[in-house]
């Protein structure tokens, strides 16, 4: 059976987490690696990965050991995390090289919607206006608009549905 590593991005208030979530539920044998855990793990001398190339770096080298490690173990890996198109090619060859098959998907919304979405969430998470900034790096960062995945007024299951039956978001090395 071939393993998987399904990668959920997209800017801030989009539904990664809630969809990954239920991705992660509803496959047979899967783990769900939140980049934002991860990028809070360093107590003193945090960066914020946008900020700093080194703890962008960090957060990634991260989660590429753990997705080895769950993939060694036979897991499927959901990876939510705000993840570009050029991180992306970077991290996911070589496990492209090794037969295991990856997605990639943005989910994307109307801007009113990931502003509010973002309001929903507790103050200390809020991101605020990094959401439409993230928007904008999102079209800027040269991802082909396949792998764009418009979540505005699809349920999450459908979503589910999408990432996991439609071939547009294989990545091919």
């Amino acid at each position: 059976m071939t393993r998987k590593v399904f990668i959920i991005s997209g800017p801030a208030g989009v539904g990664k987490s809630t969809t990954s979530k239920i991705l992660a539920q509803q496959l047979v044998k899967s783990a769900h690696i939140s980049g934002d855990t991860i990028s809070y793990m360093p107590v003193s001398g945090y960066e914020k990965p946008w900020l700093s190339e080194q703890a962008k770096d960090l957060v990634w080298n991260n989660i590429v050991s753990l997705s080895n490690n769950f993939l060694d173990a036979g897991y499927d890996v959901i990876i939510d995390w705000v993840a570009f198109w050029e991180d992306v090619q970077s991290y996911a060859t070589e496990w492209i090289v090794q037969g295991i098959e990856v997605k990639y998907v943005i989910l994307w919304a109307d801007a009113d919607i990931h502003v509010s979405r973002d309001l929903q969430r507790a103050a200390s998470i809020q991101m605020g206006e990094r959401v439409l900034i993230l928007r904008d790096e999102f079209l800027s960062s040269g991802a082909p608009a396949q792998y764009f995945l418009d979540n505005s007024s699809d349920n999450p299951e459908n979503i589910f549905i999408k990432i996991v039956e439609d071939p547009q978001f294989l990545l091919f090395d």
